[in-house]
């Protein structure tokens, strides 16, 4: 048997053909009206209208033959449909070795003779064929096969409308059910926006007309709806004029950029007085059909919220001193395996360790105590809850790789969840060994709780009916029940069984019974989440949805998780009581160790004076020599050159090179001396005046090198203005540096403000300052692998040899110390042969 080929573009013709939905469709006049008059012109016992899919050959249309559908493999309008250009003639079947074993020819219905012109639909894809079939040898007229042409395309045309028919039958039925579904959703928007618990207004025209207003933002201005609606701001509002939330409108409807203000105060006249209140505001760009900008704003009023944030802050500052004013150690151990979470540097110094042992187990990062006592007195706090004190206990550690004996002040304190539950031990210790002094004050603590805690979307849900039924849950609705969408459409009592004995259900019938909202803070509700029932805390309100007659017949719910805030207040007041318990207990040792700890800071102010003065003679002294070991090898290269021979020659300019090196060594150590250990002198400086004076100092560099710079537009900073120029100096003599010579150096510095939340993970500062600057400084050199970042930062640290790239290995450390100087942190992304970016933050203090 021969079977015929497939096309290369076989699966687009299968595509094409389904899109005409015709295939096992029933018989249809039009069709069979084709067919007929093929057999009559081509006079032929059998003409059809064949369409061929992945496996069969199935007829639209079968005059003369009875069976609807054939095997592909058996199909000769298979072999047609390959060459879709011209009609496939087969005189006798009997002669032609394609189809001498076909059982369609030696078998019912006996084809012998065949002709069948392709369909060729409008992309050029052959669906299938028009043919005319005789059980006799024969040949067709040049004007029958013409006919059979003409009658193919008609057959193609009915393909076609019927395609475009049913294209429009589905349009039409769309467009009836989005319509529908548009008026229903019109509905339910204005509803929400009249009743939202939220200020809504829509402000159209360039004079920002009040077009919609709900009943929340006309009371939050102190005006009734009708009083705002229709009129343009500052006519409706006069008391924002000198404001400036007229030219924000015409920042957002001119650019169509929203603008967000998580905190801003307006003045407001309302109660017969003027206010100043605190606003959430969000004001969206809405485009309009006729291409202008109309602006939806989003507002809540949350004046009560702040006063609440500041007595939080308050408390936490409170908290913060405590720590802050204890001369103490200070650590925290996680869990029953004591594994080291946090840890002043005080504590870091008290082990001997550095604070890279932070993650570790007590019992590894520490293996000298595992024959001491400590192990086992921190299990049973852990285990008892009971707290333990210690006084003049001798605890051997192994301090600059020596095992010392020193004897500690110290207490192993249980830290409990809210729940109650024992989570870590915190350890608060102080060295008492008389021959030991203290060497420097215990620096601040690290924060306990490192940012507060940032409003949860607002959950909306609707029940309607008597019988609450749950019509509409957003996500974070449904996020917040812990459940899936599967429950709207549900009774709220069924998707919450967990609700029965909680207040919530009478309050819904009450609201709608009596038509009244009910609003409250912070009460707490127990659902199920995760297959568990947990407490949580809520602010919400229940807003009655009426009719146009007045009647209540849903119920509008919005709510805010307020948990966490809830539970760190709860948290930080247990933390006050803890360290007030525990400072009115230290509170003898701490003023015993005042005398000491004065006396340990004049030492240290006598350590930190002999210091300078060793790195001034230390660098006078050893320049000096240095400086004449090159000049006598100058001096000997010059005078002696024709005498010597190549060795000597090497062996001169070799001591020349070391020489030099060993003086641009002596002068990096120097700085990073002086920044080490001078006191720094914070001021306002300008970064674009500091980077300015960088590149006029690197400006022969950038010469010879050719460099290409872009920079940003700068700000001001706080910081001490001849570190910093240190800083952007040896990043950018770095970016040119590690370029390869046959490149012109492309660095481009930018400048963005980042919150203390987008900071990299590695970056941990010491400032406490919300917000930062970030520097960035990108080249397109060499780059470097990315394992060896914490590498780069570290003193006398290459990643390539001097031969390759001169340096001394102590500029990125020098750029180090200075960002840690200003309470910032420095990183760096990189590919190698891609370039390398290094990223500068610094606190931003806002005025």
């Amino acid at each position: 048997m021969n079977i015929p080929p497939s096309s290369p573009e076989e699966t687009n013709r299968l595509d094409a053909l389904a899109s005409y939905s015709i295939l096992d469709t029933l018989p249809e006049e039009e069709y069979d009206e084709l067919t007929q008059l093929a057999s009559l012109i081509c006079q032929t016992p059998i003409a059809l209208i064949s369409l061929v899919d992945d496996r069969r050959q199935w007829f639209k249309s079968n005059q003369g033959l009875l069976v609807r559908e054939i095997p592909r493999e058996d199909s000769f309008c298979a072999h047609a449909i390959n060459n879709p250009n011209q009609t496939l003639v087969v005189p006798d079947s009997r002669q032609d070795s394609r189809f001498t074993q076909n059982p369609l020819v030696t078998g019912e219905p006996n084809v012998i003779f065949y002709a069948g012109t392709p369909l060729i639909d409008e992309n050029g894809f052959a669906l299938g064929s028009l043919c005319v079939i005789d059980h006799e040898p024969r040949q067709l007229t040049p004007s029958q096969l013409a006919a059979l042409t003409i009658l193919a395309k008609q057959v193609v045309r009915l393909l076609a409308l019927r395609k475009k028919t049913k294209i429009l039958d589905e349009s039409e039925k769309r467009f009836q059910a989005e319509k529908a579904a548009l008026e229903v959703n019109q509905k339910r928007l204005k509803t929400i926006f009249d009743h939202a618990p939220i200020g809504l207004g829509l402000l159209g025209g360039p004079d920002h007309v009040f077009e919609l207003v709900n009943d929340r933002i006309a009371q939050m201005a102190g005006r009734t709806i009708q009083q705002m609606q229709g009129k343009p701001l500052l006519e409706a509002l006069p008391e924002l004029a000198q404001q400036g939330l007229k030219e924000i409108f015409d920042s957002v409807r001119q650019t169509g950029q929203r603008f967000i203000a998580p905190e801003i105060p307006i003045t407001l006249h309302r109660n017969d007085q003027e206010e100043t209140a605190y606003f959430y505001a969000s004001f969206e760009p809405v485009q309009e059909p006729d291409g202008t900008v109309s602006i939806v704003d989003f507002s809540i009023d949350i004046t009560q919220q702040l006063q609440n944030q500041r007595k939080l802050q308050e408390s936490e500052a409170r908290f913060r001193t405590i720590v802050e004013q204890t001369p103490l150690a200070i650590g925290q151990l996680k869990g029953r395996e004591m594994v080291i979470e946090l840890g002043n540097e005080r504590i870091f110094e008290m082990w001997g360790k550095p604070s890279a042992i932070t993650g570790m187990r007590l019992t590894d990062a520490l293996p000298e105590l595992n024959d001491q006592p400590f192990l086992q007195l921190l299990e049973e706090v852990f285990d008892t809850g009971t707290p333990y004190y210690g006084n003049g206990i001798l605890a051997r550690l192994v301090r600059q790789g020596i095992l010392e004996d020193v004897y500690f002040d110290f207490s192993y304190t249980p830290l409990r969840n809210a729940d109650h539950q024992i989570t870590g031990i915190m350890i608060l210790a102080i060295e008492v060994t008389a021959q030991v002094l203290i060497r420097r004050q215990i620096e601040q603590s690290e924060a306990r709780f490192r940012s507060l805690i940032q409003e949860a979307p607002f959950a909306i849900g609707v029940y309607e009916t008597a019988e609450l039924v749950i019509s509409v849950a957003n996500q974070a609705m449904i996020q917040l029940w812990g459940k899936t969408p599967a429950v709207i459409g549900q009774k709220l009592i069924n998707a919450l069984p967990e609700l029965e004995g909680q207040p919530f259900m009478s309050l819904l019938n009450s609201v709608y019974e009596t038509g009244q909202p009910y609003r409250t803070t912070e009460q707490q509700a127990y659902l199920v989440v995760d297959g568990r029932l947990q407490g949580y805390w809520f602010s919400f309100v229940y807003q009655p949805l009426t009719d146009e007659e007045g009647n209540v017949y849903a119920i509008l719910n919005m709510a805010v998780d307020v948990t966490e805030r809830v539970v760190s207040r709860q948290q930080v007041e247990e933390s006050e009581r803890q360290y007030r318990q525990l400072a009115q207990h230290l509170e003898a040792r701490v003023d015993e160790r005042t005398k000491a700890l004065h006396q340990a800071n004049q030492d240290l102010q006598r350590s930190n004076d002999n210091l300078q003065e060793f790195a001034y003679i230390a660098s006078h002294d050893l320049q000096e020599p240095l400086r004449k070991i090159q000049a006598f090898s100058t001096l000997l290269m010059q005078q002696f050159d024709n005498q010597l021979n190549e060795q000597a020659l090497d062996y001169l300019q070799r001591i020349t090179s070391a020489g030099s090196r060993m003086s641009a060594l002596i002068r990096d150590l120097l700085l990073y001396s002086r920044i080490t250990t001078r006191q720094q002198t914070f001021g306002l400086v300008s970064l674009k005046a500091i980077i300015s004076t960088a590149l006029d100092t690197l400006s022969l560099q950038i010469e010879q090198r050719n460099a290409h710079i872009e920079v940003d537009p700068m700000t001001v900073v706080q910081g001490d203005e001849s570190q910093l120029g240190q800083l952007f100096q040896n990043l950018l003599s770095n970016a040119i540096k590690f370029t390869p010579a046959d490149e012109e150096p492309q660095i481009q510095i930018e400048y963005f403000l980042r919150d203390k939340s987008e900071l990299p993970t590695r970056i941990r500062p010491t400032s406490t300052a919300n917000q930062f600057h970030q520097i960035s400084i990108t080249d397109q050199g060499i780059g470097f692998d990315a394992k060896y970042l914490d590498r780069i930062f570290q003193v006398f640290q290459r990643l390539h040899g001097k031969n390759e790239f001169a340096g001394t290995g102590i500029g990125l450390a020098i750029c180090d110390r200075v960002v840690a100087n200003h309470g910032g942190g420095i990183t760096a992304n990189s590919t190698p042969g891609k370039g390398t970016t290094f990223c500068v933050y610094l606190p931003c203090f806002r005025a």
